[in-house]
């Protein structure tokens, strides 16, 4: 059966401190990146009791909650729940001002991050074409080959592309202007007069030949500088003619300051990035490979990895590299290594299949589960995986170790495959197996203590505590909250909740609309659309009520609220009213689940009104032990 997300989202967007608390969210490969009004909202120790949260991370004023491979449908869930993000909306800035520093590094990942995807298929189709002509079979000089190579070299060569599109929400410019502008640097033609060798001017000032295929900094450079223009035209052109001539304007600005001084400072740039590079690994040779392997688990901790992905891509670009790319393949095998590890040594059953998880998740290239869901939250590993890769970052810079695809995991092998021939590849081989292995016995003999998360302690403990100040069974009553037929779950036609995916419990037709309070307890949370409440009952039951089916889509139309978010309330108070009458005329089932979400807390439930006889509101529908 398909994993229903809604219920964790429900419950992320709740510890986020409500909708209303979240500016912005988006997210990367294994991250949402959450953006709020008010830090102090947010429910830390509630989201990382998420079964599909390894952890969570501030950066900045940027809030990221690590969900590993489940993250794409997390974000789905929080995108129909109308939560603001890039999808819907790429003008939400955050509520708090960044620092300079900050908010270059936030621009950078919001441009780089999204590409990563292409990037890795790029690189995967680059692995193919040296696989097949290592094994002769394929001809370097066949066209087959030429094929598969610009095929796999497209999402390189036409970078700039790529970048425009998210530069452009990044900096909240149209995003056809900023294509448009990649185009300017990409233009064969323009490609054509700088390959040529002659002169180039426009109206006589001098234009720099320089190369933007595979290139990263000017685009996000020149995209920035057109958020201005974008402005600066906005407020001289007259409304009359604003369709046809601020567009036009801000293509004829913004492309001669793209070819003229934005590309080649950017070339600059890049290049200054090169040589600061070049002159460390010339003073500490070997050394800084070794250092920044070592470094970048907590580098990835504050984001700031996604700023070195540039200086990596041009050097794979201009030949291959030998420092971002090789330390992050150190790094990431030596996390798989600490996660295994303690798959291999913990006693904790959850514990066990998180790490094995995680392990092979981060030996792909994905860390972050094993960093924050492993390594980080028992402390030494993540020592012995630095420790480890640090070791296997001096091997491959005393080796030379080169990689010739942007790769920074166990995919990487094919890419030890290039012009240094097969040693560069053994000793890539050699470079892996030290980081692994090492971070692998390092933690063994470290060993860690299986600890909960603090705050929580150990569900025997609490439950030894409870069995001493409670009966042995104790009966919950649940009250009806509304009149009407009652249904048995079952018979609720809609999967979600006939197959009780989100809990057991019972459905009642109402006969009237009104929605009362089925016991003592909070309203945890009622939806903008006023169609469901989520209710805790003062002895810590869990409620969903969901008045009718897909009633999301009207928008709220029909409801009245009479409650509110954190409202406490007794059995029998009114929390909803609704016209029935529309809603059945608008064509939708008004049948109401009222679902025990944290059922596995208790032994069982037992519907005390049958299927089919009718209840009143306040009557005793559900018992719980």
């Amino acid at each position: 059966m398909k994993k229903d997300y809604s219920k964790s989202a429900d419950t992320l967007v709740q510890a986020m401190g409500g909708k209303d608390n979240i500016t912005r969210v988006f997210h990367c490969m294994t991250r949402l990146r959450f953006y709020v009004k008010d830090k102090n909202k947010i429910d830390e120790a509630r989201i990382k009791k998420l079964p599909e949260i390894s952890g969570v991370n501030w950066h900045q004023d940027q809030f990221q909650v690590i969900a590993g491979n489940e993250v794409n449908e997390m974000y789905a869930e929080l995108v129909k729940m109308g939560v603001p993000n890039d999808d819907t909306d790429s003008s939400v800035q955050s509520a708090q001002k960044k620092g300079i520093g900050s908010a270059i590094i936030d621009s950078i990942t919001g441009c780089m991050t999204p590409m990563i995807p292409a990037l890795t298929a790029a690189g995967m189709i680059k692995v193919v074409l040296t696989l097949l002509t290592t094994f002769n079979l394929v001809s370097d000089t066949s066209s087959t080959y030429q094929v598969i190579s610009f095929i796999g070299d497209a999402a390189f060569y036409f970078m700039p592309f790529l970048i425009a599109a998210n530069a452009a929400k990044v900096f909240n410019v149209n995003q056809s202007l900023a294509l448009i502008i990649a185009g300017v640097f990409l233009h064969p033609n323009f490609t054509a007069m700088i390959e040529s060798g002659d002169p180039i001017t426009f109206f006589s000032i001098p234009v720099t030949p320089t190369t933007y295929s595979y290139s990263v900094i000017p685009v996000i450079l020149m995209v920035w500088i057109m958020s201005y223009i974008v402005k600066l035209v906005d407020r001289i052109t007259p409304r009359i003619v604003k369709l046809i001539l601020h567009p036009t304007l801000v293509i004829l600005i913004s492309a001669p300051i793209a070819i003229i001084v934005v590309g080649p400072l950017g070339g600059i740039i890049g290049d200054g990035l090169a040589v600061a590079i070049d002159f460390l690994s010339a003073k500490l040779g070997f050394i800084i490979v070794g250092i920044l392997s070592a470094a970048f688990p907590f580098i990835v901790m504050t984001g700031m990895h996604h700023a070195l992905t540039p200086i990596g891509l041009n050097a794979v670009a201009t030949g291959g590299d030998t420092l971002i790319f090789v330390s992050q393949v150190c790094s990431n095998v030596a996390q798989g290594g600490a996660s295994l590890a303690v798959a291999v040594k913990s006693k904790d059953k959850n514990m066990k299949q998180l790490a094995s998880a995680s392990g092979i998740s981060a030996l792909m290239g994905i860390t972050e589960p094993a960093l924050y869901g492993v390594t980080l939250k028992l402390k030494r590993p993540v020592v012995a995986a630095a420790i480890a890769a640090g070791i296997g970052g001096i091997v491959g810079g005393l080796l030379q170790v080169t990689i010739y695809i942007a790769q920074n995991c166990l995919l990487a092998i094919p890419a030890f495959i290039g012009d240094k021939g097969m040693t560069n590849f053994f000793y890539g081989l050699l470079m892996i197996a030290v980081s692994f292995a090492g971070s692998f016995i390092l933690t063994i003999v470290f060993g860690f203590k299986d600890e909960p998360e603090e705050g929580e302690g150990t569900e025997e403990t609490a439950e030894a505590t409870e069995s001493e100040a409670k009966p042995l069974v104790e009966k919950i009553q649940i009250l009806a909250p509304a009149t009407g037929t009652v249904k048995d779950i079952t018979e609720v036609p809609d999967k979600t909740f006939a197959d009780k995916v989100l809990g057991d419990g019972a459905a009642i037709i109402p006969e009237e609309g009104k929605i009362y309070a089925p016991a003592d307890g909070t309203v945890v949370n009622i939806m903008d659309t006023k169609h469901g409440i989520m209710f805790l009952t003062s002895q810590g039951v869990e409620l969903l009520i969901h008045i009718g089916l897909e009633t999301v889509n009207l928008k709220g139309k029909y409801f009245t609220s009479h409650t509110e978010n954190g409202a406490q309330v007794k059995a029998g108070d009114l929390l909803v009213e609704f016209d029935l009458d529309a809603i059945k005329k608008e064509g939708y089932n008004p049948v109401t689940p009222i679902v025990v979400t944290n059922g596995d807390n208790y032994i069982r439930s037992v519907n005390m009104i049958k299927s089919g006889e009718k209840a009143s509101h306040g009557d005793c529908l559900i018992t719980i032990v």
